[in-house]
């Protein structure tokens, strides 16, 4: 399946599942969408198998969690390599996301949590055992999550629920 074949009752559930997938019932999402719960738990599922959805994950607030630190670390990987070393540094613990660059020479950004400065010197000691080059750290304030608009339904685009 590919973004040309979704039709809006598959955009408004992915903006819904994108929105609040915990507190998104097919009930509800089959009432705004007027269908039934049954066709929207089908929807689910076919977007599922497609790879559409690929998983259902916490926002989490590490700060309240006990880990004040957030780390953006930015490295250089040999292009070759890049995707190996991604998914290597996955098993560094504290490492809590890591994305791929297709292009530039600083090409994987790795988010890091810790709770003091020897939680993130261990990381940054790390990356250079793998064969990653740390070029820059960037301590994080916030960040800001959205589901894509394009996947919002009419209603949801007039503002109300």
């Amino acid at each position: 399946m590919t973004s040309s074949v979704l039709d809006e009752i598959d955009e408004g559930i992915l903006y819904a599942l994108q929105r609040d997938a915990r507190g998104s019932t097919t009930t509800d999402l089959g009432n705004r969408f007027g269908v039934s719960a049954s066709t929207v738990s089908n929807r689910i599922d076919q977007l599922e198998s497609d790879g559409i959805i690929t998983g259902y994950q916490a926002t989490v607030d590490y700060e309240r969690a006990g880990f004040p630190l957030n780390v953006l670390m930015v490295c250089s990987a040999p292009v070759g390599e890049r995707s190996e070393l991604a998914q290597r540094v996955l098993d560094i613990p504290g490492v809590v996301n890591v994305r791929e660059l297709m292009i530039g020479e600083n090409n994987i950004r790795i988010e890091t949590v810790g709770t003091s400065n020897d939680d993130l010197t261990r990381i940054a000691t790390a990356l250079p055992e793998l064969g990653l080059v740390l070029k820059d750290e960037i301590l994080i304030r916030d960040q800001y999550f959205q589901p894509l608009k394009k996947f919002r339904i009419d209603e949801d685009r007039t503002g109300e629920e």
